[in-house]
């Protein structure tokens, strides 16, 4: 009994040390006091355990657990009769238990409190694949003279995990930021508010240097800084997007041309700022500069081409209307050049016509045009004539300055020139008349000696009677076999083996002596006798390589080119067909080469005939690739073998960078299509041995050989082979 009412007596005290209620309790008076502090103090006790924060009191100096909510034992996974009594830094919830108590005793023996703040990372149950992070502060209290540590903490786990992701987004961000090959910016009220790394080299400031500087250090002038942001915002504030090219200025005061698109963060508030992507486009607009004159100019001696001409032309004559004054077309052809490049080599040849039309543009004033025509011709337009005779002193100088010595390759050259003149509007207001009749008055002052120039007149009929002399000559050379058929060896680059020859078609006419296809093709063409020719070429080709074939060569292969006339009017197919099987050779063993012009013309028909034909074996060669303007297009459809590169892009290979580019591109466009190159004109060792770097497959020209009549390419067969 007296042992109860010990316990009994030791229970009210620690009632009354928790209340802090003393002796108090005990007295009569103060029993309704009593019972209030009681009922707040389960109100209390109730609202800490419903709290997601944990609450610990800690009984100092022995460390003891006084007390907890049901956070706290939620947190340990055990219950609260457990947890009261047991020492705090027993506890393996959080590694900094020991230091906790640590803390406390020291500030209760310096009778100190501080506010103590701590993150710790625990592992819930031994869990190390699960840690926790929790957020503690506590400090020392004071009770009835008792000092208790009071903890309070939260699990800030969810939270840690939300930061380090936002972490890990900014960084990924900002490296994303950093790495763009584009610059961008966030601007508001046109300062800069941050922009990535791009951005600063782009412009030339060092790293940060930009952050709240004014855009308007881009720019050079403060009208451009002015309209381009008031246009950019008006348009912006609609929600578009707001692109332009304009020269921005980096931080040395050089100008580069930029591309940039910028949008609102929000179109209804752009005081909250906008977005900015800058693109550097100098080097792309210095390409497409370069492109576009090359697409106006001749890639040679870099002067306008037809098109700019005829486009020159045509202002020329409009204006010369309303001033009722002449236009001049001047054709200057340039006499026996083709003696030049058969004795000298094409390269000599493009040496002396870039120094002619040096010479010709010194001549001629800056109203005046002069364009290369290709090959030999020059075209020069004089706008603004008063008088016919205004032509003559203009045209004399021209031929005094042509026929000066020209040295090449330590060779002294001299030439001359035939010169045709057509004036507007007595001639014509076409460019394809003026040209025409110019054309007619060049020939017929080649006709008279050459070295002199003339007018075109209405009697002048030489021109169509020379092709009416031609065409009758053309019949006759069919009847009377005049034709022969000349041979171009090919080359395979890697190996040098003998892989075939081009046939090329040579009149051996009975007066004028052997006469160039340049001369005769064209009235071919226009007659329709092409044709015939092309037919007779054909079999004579098949013929010469069944013998060939017979004399060991393995796998023989002739090309022969075709002309649109033999698609558009023959019955091309069956003319094929019919050759092969008469000279008994294979299909493989002949090579058809087509020009752009055939496959721009019935493309319909012409790719069903290409397709029935490689169905049978024969192969297919697109002839000059790269000259036309739409030889890529018809890549696709065209199921064709190999692309001969034209000569003009060869000649110059060592020398001109823009050839050696297209000519590479050329090999690859190729390769990634699965075809082979044959390249033309080659005539030096150093243009060999780039085409094989540039791992082209096949050659032809005079480095290898000149094309022969069929009897001297047998010996170059049997000699090559042996």
């Amino acid at each position: 009994m007296a042992k109860r009412s010990e316990e009994e007596r030791l229970r009210e005290q620690r009632k009354a040390s928790i209340i802090g209620l003393g002796d108090r309790s005990v007295r009569k008076s103060y029993y309704p006091q009593l019972r209030q502090n009681m009922e707040r103090l389960q109100r209390f006790h109730t609202l800490l355990n419903y709290t997601s924060d944990f609450v610990v009191l800690i009984s100092m100096p022995d460390g003891l657990i006084s007390d907890a909510n049901a956070a706290f034992a939620q947190l340990l996974a055990m219950s609260l009769d457990d947890i009261i009594g047991t020492p705090f830094k027993s506890l393996s919830f959080c590694k900094d238990c020991q230091r906790v108590v640590a803390l406390l005793q020291g500030d209760m023996d310096s009778h100190a409190y501080f506010n103590h703040r701590n993150h710790s990372l625990i592992s819930q149950g031994g869990d190390a694949n699960s840690p926790k992070w929790l957020e503690l502060s506590f400090k020392m209290a004071s009770v009835d003279r008792q000092s208790y540590g009071v903890l309070v903490g939260r699990d800030v786990t969810e939270r840690k995990r939300n930061d380090e992701l936002m972490n890990k987004l900014l960084s990924e961000k900002a490296a994303l930021l950093d790495n763009a090959l584009v610059g961008i910016v966030s601007v508001r009220n046109r300062l800069f508010e941050s922009c990535n790394r791009r951005f600063e080299e782009m412009l030339g400031y060092p790293s940060g240097s930009l952050i709240g500087k004014s855009t308007r250090i881009m720019y050079q002038e403060e009208d451009t800084y002015t309209a381009l942001g008031d246009d950019a915002y008006r348009t912006m504030k609609d929600g578009a997007k707001y692109t332009a090219r304009v020269m921005l200025r980096r931080a040395d005061g050089s100008e580069f041309l930029c591309e940039l698109t910028g949008q609102l963060y929000e179109p209804k508030h752009p005081e909250r700022g906008s977005i900015w992507m800058f693109n550097d486009v100098n080097e792309l607009k210095l390409a497409e500069d370069k492109a576009l004159f090359l697409s106006h100019h001749d890639s040679l001696t870099k002067l306008p081409n037809y098109q700019l001409l005829r486009d020159r032309l045509s202002q020329a004559i409009f204006l010369a209307n309303l001033s009722h004054q002449q236009v001049a077309l001047v054709v200057i052809d340039i006499d026996r050049f083709k003696t030049i490049n058969d004795s000298l080599g094409y390269g000599v040849g493009n040496q002396l016509l870039v120094q002619a039309a040096a010479r010709i543009l010194e001549e001629i004033s800056d109203v005046d045009t002069v364009s290369r025509q290709g090959g030999d011709e020059f075209l020069l337009l004089l706008p603004g004539i008063s008088h016919a005779d205004d032509c003559i002193s203009v045209v004399s100088r021209l031929m005094a300055k042509l026929a000066e010595p020209y040295f090449v390759a330590d060779t002294e050259l001299r030439l001359s020139v035939s010169v045709g003149i057509a004036l507007s509007p007595a001639d014509g207001d076409e460019f394809e008349t003026l040209l025409k009749k110019a054309d007619m008055a060049m020939y017929r002052a080649k006709s008279e000696g050459r070295d002199t120039y003339r007018f075109f007149n209405e009697e002048m009929n030489y021109e169509a009677t020379e092709q009416l002399n031609i065409r009758v000559g053309l019949r006759k050379a069919l009847e009377l076999d005049q034709f022969q058929l000349f041979y171009q060896p090919q080359l395979d680059i890697i190996s040098g083996k003998l892989v075939g020859a081009e046939a090329l078609i040579r009149w051996q006419h009975p007066e004028f002596g052997m006469v160039s296809p340049a001369h005769f093709i064209p009235v071919a063409e226009a007659s329709g006798l092409i044709v015939p020719i092309g037919d007779w070429v054909l079999q004579e080709a098949c013929r010469e390589v069944a013998r060939w074939r017979d004399a060991g060569m393995h796998h023989p292969v002739v090309a022969v080119n075709l002309s649109a006339l033999q698609f558009a009017r023959g019955n091309i197919e069956q003319t094929i067909s019919n050759a092969v099987a008469d000279a008994g050779i294979l299909p493989q063993m002949l090579e058809l080469e087509l020009t752009e012009s055939i496959m721009i013309h019935n493309t319909e028909r012409v790719l069903a005939t290409v397709k029935r034909l490689k169905q049978k074996g024969f192969i297919f060669t697109i002839d000059d690739f790269g000259t036309g303007y739409s030889s890529l297009q018809y890549l696709k459809q065209f199921d064709v073998d190999k692309l001969k590169i034209d000569q003009s892009f060869i000649r110059d290979i060592c020398e001109d960078e823009d050839d050696a580019a297209i000519v590479r591109a050329i090999v690859q466009i190729a390769k990634s299509l699965g075809l082979k190159t044959i390249a033309e004109g080659v005539e030096t060792a150093a243009a060999m041995a780039l085409l094989q770097q540039y791992q082209c497959d096949e050659v032809q020209g005079y480095y290898v050989a000149r094309p022969m009549p069929a009897a001297q390419f047998m010996q170059f067969l049997q000699q090559h082979s042996r």
